[in-house]
């Protein structure tokens, strides 16, 4: 899973920041805009009207958001992975989770459990993808008998499609493409395997180096405080999030939408207390360790994360 070649000895992160008063600036650097990434374009909405001046530069692919951490074109990021580079040098540390895991097996209706998938067509991204390994852990950890046909189909539209089409009969999709799925083929499909609960490691996490994060604790903490409130904001009133992503995500019909964005706050991938405990982040260190290449130098949370910043605005809450 792991593409980082040449991230040791790469640039460490420079940005001028403050508190709003100084018109702070950094830089975001991220996949793309999601459901899963909405309560951040909020936040970032609001950080700049308190002052600061937040770009998000949306980088597509894990390597490019490694790559753009490493050399620092990004302050902030907000990829889990990280850790594959943190393993090798690079000096960044998690300060608040942003989501969840968001993924389920989705099954046709007559195979209803781990155990009934032996010997049927399961669809993947790739062996080592993050989607790849979400099945292959979980098919070991339930149902270790089981043998499922592993099928490489790349692109999560298109295993989306050979579902519909019946030439799946199960694949890892995310809470989106299960919703569009459901709303699809009412009750041809089943969860299988609910991964927000059974796998609930992190699936994104906000990071920047070290030193970043002990000479900006300004904006760490605002950035921490506006994302809590638009978390909790969200849970109570979630057509903040259905008009923030009508605005950003057009190619989602804008009917769906709101089932979609239940499907998210039912399952409560946002975090109100900021992530991060020991148990997640330990959780999230072994999945990534069991994917074929084990960290060498992260042992434990302590190694990734710094809650500094976290702790005092949870305190001052």
């Amino acid at each position: 899973m792991r593409n980082v070649n040449g991230l040791l000895g790469a640039a460490a992160l420079a940005v001028l920041v403050g508190s709003p008063a100084l018109a702070a600036e950094a830089t975001f650097g991220f996949s793309g805009w999601s459901v899963g990434y909405l309560p951040t374009a909020i936040a970032i909405d609001r950080l700049n009207e308190m002052g600061h001046d937040i770009t998000a530069v949306e980088l597509g692919g894990n390597s490019n958001q490694l790559q753009a951490a490493a050399t620092g074109d990004v302050d902030i990021t907000a990829l889990a992975q990280i850790m594959d580079a943190i393993d090798q040098g690079l000096d960044f540390r998690f300060f608040q989770a942003a989501n969840s895991n968001e993924f389920l097996m989705v099954s046709r209706a007559e195979y209803p459990d781990c155990a009934s998938l032996d010997g049927k067509l399961v669809g993947i991204q790739s062996v080592s993808s993050f989607v790849g390994q979400l099945a292959i852990q979980w098919f070991a950890a339930e149902c270790p008998g089981a043998k499922p046909n592993l099928t490489v189909i790349e692109g999560s539209e298109n295993r989306l499609a050979a579902l519909l089409a019946n030439q799946l009969d199960a694949s890892p999709v995310d809470l989106q493409d299960w919703t569009m799925l459901d709303r699809e083929k009412p009750g041809a499909f089943v969860v299988s395997g609910d991964y927000t609960k059974t796998i609930p490691i992190l699936r994104a996490a906000f990071a920047a180096s070290q030193g970043f994060i002990a000479e900006n604790p300004d904006l760490i903490r605002d950035w921490i405080k506006v994302h809590l409130d638009v978390y909790a904001e969200i849970y109570e009133n979630p057509q903040v999030l259905v008009d923030k992503g009508k605005e950003l995500l057009g190619e989602i019909d804008p009917d769906v939408l709101p089932a979609i964005v239940d499907a998210f706050v039912k399952a409560s991938v946002w975090p109100v207390d900021g992530g991060l405990s020991d148990e997640s982040v330990n959780q999230t260190i072994a999945f990534f360790n069991n994917d074929g290449e084990a960290f060498a130098n992260i042992k434990s949370a302590d190694d990734v994360v710094d809650r500094t910043a976290l702790d005092e605005v949870l305190a001052a809450r």
